[in-house]
């Protein structure tokens, strides 16, 4: 006799919507909070103030441990949910449920996530630029400034002098 495909349990269902509710929640909770460190952090960059750089740092790194420990929470949730979601496939399951609340926590959150990634890659890109103008001023100080920085495949500057490497395999 054939198996019929394993059905979820509406029960199981409302439980699963629920938890994940919750999780979905506390990342908010906790995607707001990083948020404001991210601009306190840019808003800090322009002054330089490095304890309170390295305070916001802190801060950003508990954070992003919590939202870490969340996702795999979530992960393990969705896994055992019995709805059998395929990597990729959440956000179309999770429509098939037709949960409004869920759907719009979802959405909040990945947007919020997204503005944070752009946030803190707008951050990395200001260090950056300040480590390289720190380092232009040093080299200036010790009298190592003579030869051309170039841009390398990266997009970054390099000091190419000395260098004899013409092409790469």
């Amino acid at each position: 006799m054939p198996s019929l495909p394993r059905q979820p349990n509406l029960a199981n269902n409302a439980d699963f919507t629920d938890k994940l509710k919750q999780l979905l929640k506390k990342d908010i909770v906790d995607l707001e909070q990083l948020k404001l460190l991210l601009n306190s952090e840019k808003e800090t960059l322009k002054t330089r103030n490095s304890s309170k750089i390295e305070t916001i740092a802190q801060h950003k790194s508990q954070k992003v441990k919590q939202l870490e420990l969340r996702a795999k929470l979530k992960a393990k949730l969705i896994a055992s949910s019995g709805l059998e979601i395929k990597p990729g496939e959440v956000e179309t399951t999770l429509n098939s449920l037709s949960d409004d609340e869920l759907l719009s926590l979802w959405h909040q959150s990945r947007k919020m996530l997204q503005e944070c990634k752009d946030s803190n890659l707008v951050n990395g890109n200001i260090l950056n630029h300040s480590l390289q103008r720190t380092n232009k001023l040093m080299m200036i100080i010790r009298g190592q400034n003579k030869s051309q920085n170039l841009y390398g495949q990266e997009g970054k500057e390099s000091c190419y002098s000395g260098s004899h490497r013409i092409g790469k395999a």
